[in-house]
């Protein structure tokens, strides 16, 4: 069953490959590849089983390439197409009658090696590429000197589709280049974006929670307004509107959940509360546990000040609570 199920995954995977392949023109220039390539090997010394093969061993990389469409070529595929392409050069090569070592179309092979190598580079395997040309090199100098001819004839056989290869390299490089270049910007733009958005989320959450704090202070604000007295209650609750005001600008991440009311009844009970908050890339986890123990030390504060801090120390939060002349510390590790 799962033999079935991998097989079926894989011919899935074949079909899109193939689609997608079609769609992008690659369809396209491979049919126009072998088009070009059987007139060539039909028209130029008569057909032969040689040619055919020659066929076979020059199309059959150009239709896995074709059909590959990204920089994912495995080594296997890799190492096949090359094997295919070297006979195809060693074929091609010793079926040749030495008379003809100097047409052009004779050896229209060569061409279509040169081509399936450049589809072998801009699939990322550059050095592949050259090592197989240089290869195919050898053996157009090998064959020439084997029927008495000078090793610049062989050589000449070769060296135009050394100069395609050349210029596709280079084609290659620049468009690597290019498409790193454009890949960085746009993580660029995508992390600008990103910390764009967290901005203006974490503006409008500020807002929110400072409209909430108007708005619990409206009562006391109509009071003033109409010359009202206030009371001891009336003045103690402005206290508190104003520090929550305050910690809603300054730390807003902090004065949360148990925090907050702690705070609201430590600022009734008169106490004066200061926060800062200089952790705030730090995990949640860690917050909200140094978060809770400055609620529990706040509690225990009966009177006089209190100055409660959280810092960053990269592998958690250290918390500091400070109540006029006496002070507590602890840390709270990133995986609390």
């Amino acid at each position: 069953m799962t033999e079935t199920l991998l097989t079926s995954a894989r011919a899935g995977s074949v079909r899109v490959r193939a689609l997608r392949s079609l769609l992008g023109g690659g369809a396209l220039y491979l049919a126009l590849f072998s088009v070009v390539h059987v007139v060539l090997a039909l028209t130029t010394d008569g057909a032969t089983p040689a040619d055919a093969v020659c066929l076979v061993l020059v199309i059959g990389p150009q239709a896995v390439l074709a059909v590959r469409g990204r920089e994912d070529l495995s080594v296997a595929w890799t190492a096949a197409i090359c094997a295919s392409l070297v006979l195809a050069a060693a074929v091609g090569l010793w079926t040749m009658r030495p008379g003809l070592l100097d047409e052009t179309y004779s050896a229209w092979f060569l061409g279509a090696i040169a081509f399936d190598l450049l589809g072998i580079v801009l699939l990322g395997r550059l050095r592949t590429a050259w090592a197989i040309m240089a290869v195919i090199v050898v053996l157009a100098v090998v064959r020439a000197t084997t029927h008495g001819m000078p090793a610049a004839d062989g050589l000449g056989l070769v060296v135009r589709h050394v100069a395609t290869l050349l210029v596709g390299t280079a084609l290659a490089v620049s468009l690597r280049r290019s498409r790193s270049a454009f890949a960085l910007f746009q993580a660029l733009r995508l992390r600008r974006s990103t910390e764009e958005e967290a901005s203006r989320a974490r503006d409008a959450a500020r807002r929110a929670a400072v409209e909430q704090v108007l708005g619990a202070a409206g009562p006391s604000l109509r009071a003033i307004a109409a010359g009202r007295e206030l009371s001891a209650d009336d003045r103690r609750q402005l206290l508190v509107l104003e520090g929550s005001l305050r910690d809603q600008i300054r730390t807003p991440r902090l004065v949360r959940g148990a925090l907050r009311d702690s705070v609201d009844a430590a600022r009734r009970r008169g106490i004066n509360v200061l926060l800062m908050d200089e952790a705030d890339a730090a995990p949640a986890a860690a917050r909200d546990d140094a978060a809770a123990w400055l609620a529990q030390r706040l509690d225990a504060v009966a009177q006089g000040g209190f100055v409660g801090r959280l810092r960053d120390v990269g592998d958690g939060v250290r918390a500091t609570a400070v109540n006029d002349d006496h002070g507590e510390t602890a840390s709270f590790p990133s995986g609390s």
